[in-house]
């Protein structure tokens, strides 16, 4: 039970941070004027559903 509760935790506070990463980033992007190649935010948007779906398994 311990470790299931660690998980759900982890992966929680790894949404949030990568939902709040994400946002900075896309930001920053949105107020850029040269090229830029958009990889981390996708990644980083995709990562932070994920993490979102397994907080929801881990219940």
């Amino acid at each position: 039970m311990t470790l299931i509760l660690a998980a759900q935790y982890l992966s929680y506070f790894m949404a949030i941070y990568l939902f709040a990463y994400s946002y900075v980033l896309g930001l920053k992007i949105s107020e850029s004027t040269k090229p830029v190649r958009g990889f981390t935010f996708i990644l980083s948007v995709v990562m932070a559903f994920v993490f979102s779906g397994f907080t929801y398994v881990f219940i």
